[in-house]
């Protein structure tokens, strides 16, 4: 009997390595970046856009090192990075948890009991009467082990693998995320900064202005309807002051945010009015299909794919027998004394199965349920791979077109500054009215404002681009889990 028993653990641990049910997965073919050869927006970009390899560090190309600390700081303590790092520790300890299924399993269990038999006495006639008592106990060693013959074990293990995969991926998405928003908020605080000094001396400019009309209404040389549109206008350009400063400090309460700093942590570094980061004259974006490798979210998406091709394989394992090999060892009496005697030991040893037989329809309603939640992410991918080409390709055009756009309006401000340098001569001289002036003004406040809002999306594209290309995690160290400590 105990060679029949051997024989057949053995028997069943071979099969345990030979198959497992569902489907083995295969990686989604990359159609659609075998595609596109080159990024449409480059072909006609010259030498402002290079096949060449994306920076990983891309946030030291614009050589601010005020950005290079907040984006240290970020990496350290960012909130939304804290909550990937801990995810990626859940799916990790969720892998160990699923690995251990492999191990045998021993429980310790030990009973003890005492029975008062009443049976056959009547209680009422003495209340105080003692009946017989009984005490019994076992101690034992059960030892369980399920044998993996069709694979639901292997399947759970690359299941939480994969998981653990899509973790990590979805914390460096995170990781690009953080770096693109730190970045983008520091060009929108340099940005408005800058416009409230363009702000600023223009309303100086027109206080000039107001200051010479009224020398000039004192000569009897101008009117008080001069002096009412000049008023006016320098007030129009004062009230856009308080809306640049608030753009200012929203940009840097934000910034505090991103990097886990206290409310005002930040003020005495940022307060100070500083330009925008020089931005480089040619950016390198790589070729499509490297765009797969360094998305972050492609690769999470890849990952949910292979997760859930796992899973059909465990619901499939419902179909067949669970085959265990289990075994217990331990001591036991009545009455309790005897655990000790020579009768008290106990042993057994030999296979199970259990096979549910009356639920197939469930077990193939969950095979479907699995099926359709693969399919589904594989149409995530494909989609995360579409997008990812559409952000990168909008992006580079956005940079490309806001740099003709940049060109333009510094020709603009030239000629807009002539223009209000010869209006102001003119009026001087009586030959135009002060109307004439006032609009040559207007207009060169207009075109200096949308030159400094051009230099900031200008900055932003760049950082769009960046992002859409999904660099920055592979330098960057994600800070270290903390465990829950209450």
């Amino acid at each position: 009997m105990n060679e029949r028993i051997v024989n057949l653990a053995a028997a069943a641990l071979l099969l345990a390595g030979c198959s497992a049910v569902g489907p083995d997965y295969a990686e989604p073919e990359q159609t659609t970046a075998d595609a596109v050869g080159a990024w449409p927006s480059a072909t006609a970009a010259g030498e402002a856009v290079s096949t060449g390899a994306p920076p990983e560090a891309w946030w030291r190309e614009l050589g601010d090192t005020t950005l290079d600390r907040l984006v240290e700081l970020a990496i350290a303590a960012n909130y939304d990075l804290r909550v990937a790092v801990a995810n990626v520790e859940a799916a990790r300890a969720a892998l160990r948890g699923v690995e251990t299924r492999r191990r045998p399993r021993v429980d310790l269990n030990a009973t003890v009991q005492e029975r008062r038999d009443a049976s056959g006495l009547l209680i009422l006639a003495d209340p105080h009467q003692r009946f017989p008592t009984t005490s019994s106990g076992t101690f034992s060693a059960d030892l369980g082990w399920e044998i993996d013959i069709f694979g639901r074990v292997r399947r759970s293990i690359e299941a939480a693998v994969a998981d653990l995969g899509s973790a990590q991926a979805v914390r460096d998405a995170v990781i690009t995320a953080v770096l693109a928003e730190v970045a983008r908020n520091y060009v929108a605080l340099r940005g408005a900064q800058t416009r409230l000094s363009v702000a600023q001396h223009n309303v100086d400019v027109q206080r000039q202005t107001m200051d010479l009309v009224g020398l000039l209404l004192q000569e009897g040389a101008a009117t008080d309807l001069d002096m009412a549109r000049a008023r006016t206008q320098l007030l129009t350009s004062e009230a856009t002051i308080p809306r640049l400063r608030a753009s200012a400090r929203a940009a840097a309460n934000r910034l505090t945010t991103l990097t886990g700093q206290a409310p005002g942590a930040l003020d005495a570094e940022l307060a100070a009015p500083a330009p925008l980061p020089p931005l480089p004259a040619m950016v390198a974006v790589g070729a499509p299909l490297d765009l797969l490798r360094r998305r972050a979210d492609i690769r999470a998406a890849e990952r949910a794919i292979a997760a859930a091709a796992a899973r059909i394989g465990i619901a499939t394992a419902d179909l067949y027998p669970t085959v265990s090999f289990g075994a217990r060892v331990g001591v036991g009496g009545t009455p309790l004394s005897s655990l000790t005697s020579a009768g008290g030991p106990f042993f057994s040893l030999g296979p199970a199965l259990t096979w549910n037989l009356f639920d197939r329809k469930g077990i193939y309603a969950r095979i479907a349920q699995q099926d359709s939640a693969a399919a589904a992410g594989v149409a995530r991918f494909e989609a995360a791979v579409t997008g990812a080409l559409e952000e990168v390709d909008t992006a580079l055009r956005s940079w490309l077109d806001e740099r003709e756009r940049r060109a333009r309006l510094e020709q603009a401000r030239s000629a807009s500054r002539d223009a209000t340098r010869l209006a102001r001569l003119r009026y001087r001289e009586g030959v135009e009215d002060f109307l004439t002036v006032l609009d040559a003004e207007r207009r060169l406040l207009e075109v200096e404002d949308q030159l400094a809002a051009s230099e900031i999306a200008l900055a932003e594209n760049l950082v769009e681009i960046y992002r859409a290309l999904g660099g920055g995690w592979e330098t960057a160290t994600p800070p270290e889990y903390v465990p829950y400590a209450p």
